[in-house]
């Protein structure tokens, strides 16, 4: 990947890790860049890079202050994973090691990741093998398969998930956008909010707009539209709302924060978990924060190499251990404190 430019300029900036494969077959990894028009529209089967550049309000010379998302969507590979995390860790370098960078899992994504998204998500299943749309040679057009997506509002954030395209997966609390073969459907639930149905509206203009003419859009369909009750399988009795399983809701972690320290002695990294205080942040060392929701990995100004570089990947070890594999995870470095506020408040600051 060319980095040339990056970081010059506000906004945000994606890219999603793709693989080719030589002669041979052998998958060989790297990152293109994914379209702004697709923002907040992800495959489930891949991982994404996320660089939202600001400008610093609080220095008059006009620098910028960095976060680098890597998103890992539920069915992604371990091998796209990793290549995530070693090219943000590329970009981080080449921004001067001056960004915060976020570890983010999909369903379970932090607040601020999805404000740098504008609060709109889109899950799509399959991904970089299984994304490519094909041409029906008969017609010329693009063939498109036949999706539906739940849109619900939770916690002040609206999610977009792909649903099995059946009348089952519909509810009267809910809104819904339907995708054929040649329309897309806005359907919506008596009891589903404005905001949903507003959303709803939004998403389905722009898988219009994406499709280059060949789709038409019909919005708030009606119990007697036979193309929108045939393309999922006929109509039946719709639920009043969504079944707990059809829920994406965030795990209920241990809210009980913890603190550990991270320390190379003699070559020997020794992990120790310690009282949650201020004090216990000593610059030669690498702390472990877990306020039970999140992960902050704060990396004191004078830690060695090892121990920085160990860091990221202990706490990787840290969640896995504990059943929570799902958990965001934030770098934060000494003197970065003040941006992150998840950090600050679970220290009292």
């Amino acid at each position: 990947m060319n980095w040339d430019g990056v970081g010059n300029e506000e906004g945000v900036l994606i890219w999603r890790v793709e693989n080719v494969r030589d002669e041979n077959g052998n998958a060989k990894f790297g990152i293109n860049p994914w379209p702004i028009e697709r923002k907040g529209e992800f495959y489930s089967g891949d991982s994404y890079i996320v660089l939202q550049t600001r400008k610093d309000e609080n220095d008059l010379s006009g620098s910028f202050l960095y976060d680098i998302y890597f998103w890992i969507g539920s069915e992604s590979s371990q091998d796209e994973y990793g290549v995530a995390a070693y090219k943000a860790n590329e970009l981080d370098v080449l921004l001067g090691d001056v960004p915060i960078q976020h570890r983010e899992v999909q369903f379970h994504e932090s607040n601020d990741f999805m404000k740098s998204l504008d609060n709109k998500i889109r899950y799509l299943d399959g991904g970089i093998e299984s994304g490519f749309r094909k041409i029906d040679e008969s017609t010329g057009k693009m063939s498109l398969p036949t999706r539906l997506f739940h849109v619900r509002r939770d916690s002040r954030v609206t999610r977009c998930v792909q649903v099995p395209a059946q009348c089952d997966s519909l509810n009267q609390n809910d809104a819904f956008i339907l995708q054929s073969s040649d329309a897309v459907y806005t359907w919506f639930g008596e009891s589903s909010s404005p905001f949903e149905k507003s959303k709803a509206g939004q998403v389905a203009h722009n898988i219009v707009l994406a499709s280059n003419g060949n789709l038409a859009l019909v919005e708030d369909v009606t119990d007697d539209n036979e193309d929108f009750w045939n393309a999922i399988g006929g109509k039946g009795d719709i639920k009043a709302s969504a079944n707990e399983s059809e829920v994406n809701t965030l795990e209920q972690y241990n809210e009980e924060t913890k603190m550990y320290i991270l320390t190379d002695i003699e070559s020997v990294l020794k992990v120790e978990e310690c009282e949650v205080k201020i004090e216990n942040l000593v610059s030669d060392d690498v702390c472990l924060l877990d306020t039970g929701k999140a992960v902050y990995v704060w990396i004191g100004s004078g830690s060695s190499k090892r121990e920085q570089s160990q860091a990221m990947l202990l706490a990787q070890k840290h969640i896995q251990s504990m059943g929570c594999i799902n958990k965001s995870v934030v770098r934060v470095k000494e003197g970065q404190e003040s941006r992150v506020t998840g950090f600050k408040s679970a220290l009292a600051y």
